[in-house]
């Protein structure tokens, strides 16, 4: 299979993340989080799919190794069903708009377990992987309110939730990585409803994007809560990816839109007196 469409390692180092990685004796890795060090799944499948690109790229069997060794990990340590199989977050979490405790899952969570296992199975040919990835997109076709990841938009176009709750919020850069999962379990040519749901998704965030556009900056969520500068940067490289999988203009034009938001002071003027706008209200709330 392909290299992930993004490059991985060079988010991380950008933002750090290498930073608060701990990694076991096994080479899986465990974030640090203030409540203590856990295993987050996102983040041991993130550091899985830069080692098969790695592969793919240079040709290091250590890469695949550990690639592998991961993917084994995953399978060894979900919860599997008759029919779902489900990676729950196994700690607290505050985002913006919720707080969520143990156990929750997220389509950011479930969309890497795709990639990962979609791309075990093609290097592989071991038939678990694949019956494991093919279950775990049972959130994908539950809404929210059933313990699913499934969201609608207001125009009532199909989307996936980072942090699933009752209100939709379909924070962006978790939308575009669920996509991407499905979109890979799609390539293997064995899940067409992985191919189905991706198709409708693009479909309905290309009639959407609009609403993460803020006229100077992207948003991080329907909210209209601005984003971060690293994430701001992030929707330019997801986009740009959709663009490339799936050659719909759209998602070049918002692209290249959003990079031009990053030149100019003022833009980044703009952008700084809304974030403080921001912080200030959730401290009024």
């Amino acid at each position: 299979m392909h290299p992930y469409y993004i490059d991985l390692g060079f988010k991380d180092v950008r933002i750090g993340m290498y930073e608060r990685l701990d990694f076991d004796q096994d080479g899986i890795p465990r974030y640090r989080y203030p409540a203590g060090l856990y295993y987050n799944i996102t983040f041991i499948r993130h550091v899985a799919l830069y080692h098969h690109s790695r592969y793919l790229k240079f040709g290091r069997p250590e890469d695949l190794r550990l690639f592998l060794r991961m993917s084994e990990w995953i399978v060894l340590h979900g919860q599997e069903s008759e029919d779902s199989f489900l990676f729950p977050c196994a700690f607290p979490y505050a985002c913006p708009h919720a707080q969520f405790t143990p156990p929750w899952i997220s389509a950011l969570g479930q969309e890497r377990m795709l990639s990962v296992l979609s791309r075990a199975w093609a290097a592989t040919g071991k038939e678990e992987f694949l019956r494991m990835a093919c279950k775990a997109m049972q959130p994908f076709e539950l809404p929210a309110s059933e313990g699913g990841v499934q969201a609608r938009f207001p125009d009532g176009g199909i989307g996936f939730e980072e942090y699933p709750r009752q209100e939709p919020n379909l924070v962006l850069n978790g939308l575009i990585t669920a996509l991407i999962g499905l979109y890979d379990l799609g390539e293997t040519g064995q899940a067409p409803r992985a191919r189905e749901l991706c198709r409708q998704g693009i479909s309905s965030l290309e009639a959407n994007l609009h609403r993460y556009d803020l006229a100077y900056w992207s948003a991080y969520d329907l909210t209209g809560y601005v984003a971060s500068a690293n994430y701001h940067f992030y929707h330019i490289m997801q986009l740009w990816a959709l663009y490339e999988m799936t050659g719909r203009e759209a998602f070049k034009r918002t692209t290249l839109k959003w990079q031009g938001y990053r030149k100019g002071p003022r833009f980044h003027a703009t952008y700084l007196v809304s974030r403080g706008r921001t912080w200030l209200r959730q401290q009024l709330q």
